[in-house]
């Protein structure tokens, strides 16, 4: 018993050092959340009729739900290297050799312009998947290890404790910030942070995917600087990583909550 039980947390451990996700449903609620707060009248009645009554909040997570299903017209599990685009230490997305997969940016950019430039030739369950896609990986551009190096697969290698539990840098992003900085649901995440005037929101709104993801770079940068800082073999993040890093954990929210606005309002508003 004790050797099948030593079995399944090794299992468990090599799937968790793999894993893709990047929010946790929690955080993509609360971006979709924040985004939804931010809706123009147009855009949200669109939506509202795409997703027959469900809100995006309804289908944050729904991406990472599916991604191993070979359903689809084009098949669920090609959009398994959609969540992300690994940028090495020193490199920057333009000069990283590209996934031919596809990766976050390249996923974006492909959904957006197949739901404004061929919206007409869309199928009505493609027009569905593609803004539940969307709704999802504009959370997933804001996550600082989904711009994670390719070296260590996102931090998925970056061995770590969490208040003394074995962990990866991946994970402790992915869910483990997020329930840690605040015992809140999404809507009091959202009532909390959704509090910036107009003037905030339209700067942040400026730019690109490309341009948002290099800020996202920056991001995991410097939690990568603070890690290796550290100089430990498994470095024990509690309290103080909590506190130095509940302020980016903050803005990457609330900043992916108001360029998912922005990019629904400018496809459906």
């Amino acid at each position: 018993m004790k050797h099948i039980a030593s079995l399944l947390s090794a299992a468990l451990m090599i799937f968790s050092s793999y894993s893709a996700f990047g929010w946790g449903p929690k955080g993509h609620d609360v971006i979709a959340s924040i985004a939804e707060q931010n809706l123009t009248k147009k855009a949200a009645k669109a939506i509202n009729e795409i997703l027959d009554g469900r809100s995006i909040v309804f289908y944050s997570s729904w991406m990472d739900n599916i991604q191993n299903s070979p359903y689809w017209e084009y098949g669920y599990n090609k959009t398994k290297t959609w969540h992300y685009a690994n940028v090495d230490k020193g490199q920057t997305y333009q000069t990283m050799q590209k996934n031919e997969n596809g990766d976050v940016i390249t996923a974006l950019n492909f959904l957006t312009k197949e739901l404004t430039e061929n919206e007409e030739s869309l199928t009505d369950s493609m027009r569905v998947d593609y803004l539940k896609m969307i709704v999802h990986l504009v959370g997933d551009l804001h996550c600082p290890m989904h711009a994670g190096r390719l070296s260590d697969t996102g931090g998925n290698k970056v061995r770590v404790k969490w208040f003394g539990q074995n962990t990866n840098l991946h994970s402790v992003w992915d869910s483990k910030m997020i329930d840690s900085a605040r015992k809140w649901g999404y809507q009091e995440w959202t009532d909390q942070l959704d509090r910036t005037d107009k003037k905030y929101k339209k700067a942040v709104m400026q730019g690109t995917y490309e341009d948002w993801f290099a800020e996202t770079v920056k991001a995991a940068a410097e939690i990568y600087d603070y890690v290796e800082r550290l100089d430990q073999k498994e470095p024990n993040l509690s309290y103080q990583f909590v506190y130095d890093f509940s302020p980016m954990l903050e803005e990457q929210l609330l900043i992916g909550g108001y360029r998912l606005a922005y990019v629904l309002n400018t496809i459906f508003g």
